[in-house]
This record gives C-alpha cells, sequence and structure tokens, in this order.
C-alpha cells in the first residue's frame, strides 16, 4: 500500500476577503482567520472591495463597515455579483427590518454588533463548511413555495 503524507494544516482552506473600514477590528479578523488556515486580504474602501471580490472570488466575504442604505445595498449586489462566496454581514441593526433588507439583497447572514469574535469565526466556519452559496442556490431556482 502506499501513502500520500501532506501536511494539511499547511494547506489554506479558503480565501477571506475582509471589507472594514476600521483597522483594529481588520486586524482581529485576519489573525482569526489566518489561525485557521485561511488566506485573509482586506479592504477599506466599497471600490477596492468589489475589484477585489471579483480578481479573487472568495469563499466568504466580511463586511465590517458602516455604510448608508444605499451604500450598503449597492455592495451587496456588487458583491453578490462578483464572488459566489458567502457573505457575512456586522450590523448596526435598529430593526429586523434592516437584517431581512441586508439578507434579500445578498448577505447570507448578519450578526448584530457587538459580535463576539468566537462566535464570528464560529458561524464563518460552519458556512465555509457547507460549501459555498452557489452550490445550495440553484436547487431553488424556480421552484414555487
Amino acid at each position: 500500500m502506499v501513502t500520500w503524507k501532506t501536511d494539511v494544516d499547511t494547506v489554506p482552506l479558503h480565501t477571506v476577503l475582509i471589507i472594514s473600514d476600521q483597522k483594529e477590528n481588520i486586524a482581529t479578523w485576519d489573525t482569526l482567520f489566518s489561525q485557521r488556515n485561511c488566506i485573509v486580504l482586506s479592504e477599506r474602501s466599497v471600490p477596492d472591495a468589489l475589484q477585489s471580490a471579483q480578481l479573487i472570488a472568495p469563499s466568504l466575504m466580511l463586511i465590517d463597515m458602516k455604510l448608508p442604505k444605499s451604500e450598503r445595498l449597492a455592495l451587496l449586489a456588487g458583491l453578490r455579483q462578483a464572488s459566489r462566496g458567502t457573505i457575512l454581514m456586522l450590523i448596526n441593526a435598529n430593526t429586523i427590518d434592516e437584517i431581512v433588507e441586508a439578507n434579500q439583497e445578498g448577505a447570507d447572514e448578519c450578526l448584530v454588533k457587538p459580535v463576539n469574535p468566537a462566535v464570528l469565526v464560529v458561524k464563518a466556519m460552519a458556512w465555509l463548511g457547507h460549501g459555498q452559496r452557489s452550490e445550495r442556490a440553484p436547487a431553488m431556482l424556480g421552484v414555487t413555495l
């Protein structure tokens, strides 16, 4: 019997794009995802985030930005067009309507701030473990409920 040995711990499993206007949060999220063998990229502006999403097609996109409603919805729509990866959004939701709206515009999950970093990483890794959103979505296309 022939065996093949690889060091799985050194092979990056997923690419994570962090979109945040808060430098200290980028450092926190970067560290947590890097410790889980993810390739981590970060952007601090909407145009740069959209460009990066188109170029690298990340497995997961984490949005941690304070944006007006119109910019937030445009960012979600642009990310959804650019990549089939999971979108997690940290949000200062004042109402459930804001969360529902974000989900309708493309966010896979919204977490209300402040969020415990450990909870965020557990949820993110669970989404990554389920595969990309696009692998689940086609089964629902054309289905009438």
